[in-house]
């Protein structure tokens, strides 16, 4: 007589996983809003600007390479908790910066945390929610964009109210991540294949047979992070070309841009996911052009209007690509696979800052919402053909 073993509810650890996934892209965005006061008090330039914000996507690559499967190895709750760990590292770090190079630093060491973190989210989500792969990846991406959205308000908020700005935004994030870590370490046991399977340090790799369709997917991210980079590192600068000079006024028009990607996702919850991208590329190509017309303007309202067009346009592809890639993966490499789908998305995160900071420095905002407007649109003429080449595949099938 065999005695099974009942299952343990996943409860917490999705709980833990949500609310880790949360503070994580909080803290990502936090340094946004401080970016001018940086300047100030440093004497930094825009490329300074863009490359300690590049920083942080560049340290989630190197981790996505290397360790992008880790989780489907050594299980999804010890690959979160380390990430957490450096995260908070991380936040230490950025806490007692007084120069360039310590802030450089520890936005490297953020992104070393962020990249072991996002990957195995993803995964655990994926795994354990009980409405299957497609739910949890919308779980995933709504945390991502709320995170994001939150992030840039809270610091900014938290800074014009301190007389440390610097300081107590990143403090604020250590202890926002006790909750999540609390959470993680009450949840016993594994939630993932045993251990033990591969090589600790394994390459993220794509399949052959999805190649195509994970085309659609990485174009759908490149368009997101375009946005979310640009809007990251100078969404500050869009502000003040229309008048608004505030850390908290700069703040909320970054959150406008990605709230707007949150709210897309639960309006678009019941688009199929290469809709969802092609609709969301060309919303995203109209929402630049209107912004690239306000700030070289001064008006306002075709910046709020572009703005809030343009996180619209990227939440959809950020939906539809991170569904598109939950239905492609196996579920033994889903870590693995979702993690290349992360090394396009965090590329495309610190290239897009780090191209526009010197064409900053010698020519001008209008011109870098330009490049945006015409990168977006050309992604959205290559989704729309790779889209309609796989849907003649299936309806041949």
């Amino acid at each position: 007589m065999s005695t099974a073993v009942p299952r343990r509810s996943p409860g917490l650890l999705l709980a833990g996983t949500v609310a880790l996934l949360l503070v994580t892209m909080i803290a990502s965005f936090t340094p946004t809003p401080l970016f001018p006061t940086y300047q100030d008090r440093w004497g930094l330039t825009e490329a300074q600007v863009s490359l300690v914000f590049a920083g942080y996507p560049a340290g989630v690559v190197v981790v996505l390479l290397g360790l992008g499967g880790l989780s489907d190895r050594i299980g999804r709750r010890p690959t979160l908790l380390l990430g957490a760990a450096v995260l908070v590292a991380a936040m230490l770090v950025l806490t007692s910066a007084g120069s360039l190079a310590p802030l450089l630093a520890g936005r490297l060491l953020q992104g070393l945390g962020a990249g072991l973190i996002t990957g195995a989210a993803a995964a655990a989500l994926m795994d354990l929610h009980p409405g299957g792969p497609d739910s949890g990846s919308f779980v995933n991406t709504l945390a991502i964009s709320l995170g994001a959205a939150l992030g840039p308000v809270v610091a900014g908020t938290l800074a014009d109210a301190s007389s440390r700005p610097l300081a107590v935004p990143y403090l604020a994030v250590v202890l926002l991540m006790l909750v999540p870590v609390a959470l993680l370490l009450l949840r016993r046991g594994q939630s993932a294949p045993a251990p033990g399977r591969g090589r600790i340090v394994q390459p993220a790799r794509v399949a052959r047979r999805i190649w195509l369709p994970f085309s659609v997917a990485a174009g759908g991210v490149v368009v997101t992070n375009t946005c979310m980079s640009l809007y990251g590192a100078f969404g500050p600068l869009v502000a003040h070309a229309v008048g608004w000079t505030s850390e908290a006024a700069a703040g909320r028009l970054v959150s406008l841009c990605l709230g707007a990607v949150a709210v897309a996702q639960v309006a678009g919850r019941r688009l199929e996911p290469l809709p969802a991208v092609r609709v969301g590329a060309v919303m995203a190509a109209l929402g630049w052009a209107l912004t690239a017309y306000g700030a070289s303007a001064g008006l306002p309202w075709p910046v709020l209007v572009g703005t809030a067009l343009l996180g619209s346009g990227a939440g959809l592809c950020l939906l539809g690509g991170a569904s598109l890639i939950g239905r492609i993966a196996a579920p033994e490499r889903r870590a693995e696979t979702y993690s290349a789908f992360l090394v396009v998305a965090f590329g495309t995160l610190g290239g897009a800052a780090l191209l526009a900071g010197p064409v900053l420095g010698h020519l001008s905002l209008t011109v870098v919402l330009l490049g945006a407007t015409t990168l977006t649109a050309a992604v959205a003429v290559q989704v729309s053909a790779t889209a309609l080449a796989l849907a003649r595949r299936a309806a041949a099938a």
